[in-house]
């Protein structure tokens, strides 16, 4: 009996002893200032809204769940589409859009604000050991198109690349202005179109403004006169009034090529910038330079940049494209036409030969020829040019508009 009243006492002291531990866990439990991590979202930082932190009483024996809740208003005001978010690789994002639609993902994502308006982000995040926490918090987005114009004061002759960023996607996008431009491709988030300025674009002001989803951006494009070359030079009347300098052959050159102005890739199909189609020749004829010929008061003027150099050098594919034209004619002698996206041609004259047919694919610095001196030409030289619809741009500019990759 005694043995029994002792085996009692022990229990009841244990028990005791036992529930006194216990409370001294339970009261330094409550004392704990939760260690809950907060994400960041453009830059802000993102606390939680509630959270469920599982603590262990007794060396693990007793799992005590504790509940701690904020009432917390976070709201991010951002211009920007696109945003990298950062989360645990099993946390659950769930996005109300602005017309209350509903997309859920899990993970680390780059989310995509294509409407402007509130968006609702909520974050569920559980781990291993059975803690969940919960992040509620707004995003307004007013999305601004990033706009980017190569030169706002460009010379005669030049090229301009305008692109967009920041635009949402499939958006609808116009030009307004009295210069001709390419026409606009988009890729996803991004988009791109050229302005050629025709040398004989008279240098003054010129209003262009770009519509992207009814926003309007408006600019002034300050048009500068170039100083191109005079040259005065004779030319035997057999060449001018031989077949090549035909009405018939001009006819030719018409029926061939003109069609080809109007036919279009819709995507850029060229890499970096361009790149000279000859190497180590010299220039003999500049771009738009007003030529005065046998005496003549009234110049003509010279579309492209003629390189001299030895019949037989390499002709290379100033860029990569689509080769649209590769035939000879007897104005141009072997001629090709290589379109390189939007619009935006390279054209070769006079050439020996030919090494590429239409419809063909070419890289950047492929052969497609060699120098010749075929057609109207009074020597071995290739002539140059580039253009976009019929608007002639210097091809100086090409290389180096286009950054290298």
């Amino acid at each position: 009996m005694k043995t029994i009243k002792n085996l009692v006492s022990i229990l009841v002291v244990s028990a005791l002893l036992t529930g006194a531990f216990t409370y001294y866990e339970y009261s330094k439990i409550t004392q704990i200032v939760p260690q809950i991590k907060s994400y960041t979202f453009s830059g802000e930082s993102i606390s939680y809204s509630s959270a469920t932190i599982r603590y262990h009483l007794l060396g693990g024996l007793i799992p005590l769940d504790r509940t701690y809740t904020q009432d917390l208003q976070i709201k991010i005001t951002t211009d920007q589409i696109l945003q990298s978010f950062s989360v645990s690789d099993t946390s659950r994002i769930i996005i109300t859009a602005p017309d209350q639609q509903i997309q859920t993902f899990t993970g680390s994502q780059e989310l995509a604000f294509e409407d402007d308006g509130e968006y609702t982000i909520e974050i569920e995040d559980t781990d291993p050991d059975g803690n969940q926490t919960r992040y509620v918090f707004t995003v307004v987005v007013d999305n601004v198109a990033e706009i980017t114009i190569s030169n706002l004061a460009p010379f005669q002759g030049e090229l301009l690349v305008i692109d967009l960023a920041n635009i949402q996607r499939n958006s609808t996008i116009s030009i307004e202005s009295t210069l001709l431009p390419s026409i606009v491709t988009q890729q996803d988030h991004t988009a791109r179109f050229y302005v050629p300025i025709q040398y004989r674009t008279s240098a003054k002001a010129y209003p262009l403004t770009i519509v992207i989803n009814e926003k309007r951006y408006e600019y002034n494009l300050d048009v500068k006169p170039f100083d191109f070359d005079k040259v005065y030079f004779t030319v035997d009347d057999d060449i001018i009034n031989g077949p090549a300098g035909s009405p018939e052959a001009a006819a030719q050159f018409r029926n061939a090529t003109y069609p080809l102005l109007d036919i279009v890739e819709p995507e850029d199909l060229h890499t970096g910038s361009f790149i000279l189609p000859v190497e180590g020749a010299r220039v003999s004829s500049t771009f738009a330079e007003m030529r005065y010929i046998n005496g003549s008061t009234t110049p003509s003027r010279h579309g492209g940049i003629d390189y001299a150099i030895t019949c037989g050098t390499p002709v290379y594919a100033s860029n990569s494209g689509l080769v649209q034209y590769a035939d000879i004619l007897d104005m141009t002698g072997n001629t090709v036409y290589i379109e390189h996206g939007l619009g935006l041609k390279t054209v070769y004259y006079h050439m020996l030969d030919l090494t590429i047919e239409a419809g063909d694919r070419v890289e950047k610095g492929q052969l497609i020829g060699h120098v010749g001196t075929t057609g109207f030409s009074t020597g071995c030289h290739l002539h140059f040019q580039a253009m976009i619809k019929n608007q002639l741009i210097n091809p100086d500019f090409l290389y180096q508009l286009f950054s290298n990759p």
